[in-house]
């Protein structure tokens, strides 16, 4: 009995004394392919923090759909208070998944063309860039972060001939956020 006394005590202040030092997050806009739908932010010092991010997606460019998952890491610097206020950052990620191209044609080795066909592939996407936004912090814990980004997208993809010599989809692409989380 004393040693789960003991626990329950230490527990208690070990979460009373580290009140709103960690946030955890919800981004619905991730769904179109980021990589923080769900995130982990840490208090670093008086003005920074990490956070740590994971998601699953989906995007579609031209007859090319994506499905994908990913990670990503960020360091924030805020200008007044860690965890609250603006702050501005750097991000890197990666996304990896499947590529359907629609509406996509073959040739056959008697050389007949077939239409209609979809054609997969696998991919991987390397990002990295900065992001700034605003958080704010109720009292009840209650979260909400608003940002917007800018990064470097640079994919490659496990089959490059053929019908996916004109997949390129590399280059810089805004990103945007709005978290919702609770603080504790």
């Amino acid at each position: 009995m004393k040693k789960v006394l003991f626990t329950a005590i230490a527990v208690f202040g070990f979460v009373a004394t580290n009140a709103q030092e960690n946030i955890v997050k919800v981004n619905p806009l991730s769904i179109l392919g980021g990589t923080d739908l769900v995130s982990f932010e840490h208090k670093l010092g008086d003005n920074s923090s990490f956070v740590v991010g994971g998601g699953i997606g989906g995007f579609k460019i031209g007859d090319a759909k994506y499905s994908n998952f990913g990670g990503e890491l960020q360091y924030r610097y805020y200008f007044n208070e860690a965890l609250q206020g603006f702050y501005a950052g750097a991000q890197a990620g990666y996304n990896s998944g499947k590529v359907k191209l629609e509406n996509s044609f073959s040739i056959s080795s008697t050389g007949a063309i077939t239409t209609g066909t979809s054609n997969e592939t696998n991919f991987g996407a390397l990002k990295v860039g900065a992001k700034g936004g605003y958080q704010w912090i109720w009292d009840s814990g209650l979260s909400i972060d608003l940002n917007v980004g800018i990064a470097y997208n640079k994919f490659t993809y496990k089959n490059e001939d053929g019908l996916f010599s004109t997949l390129k989809a590399s280059g810089t692409l805004p990103n945007f956020g709005f978290g919702i989380g609770y603080a504790f």
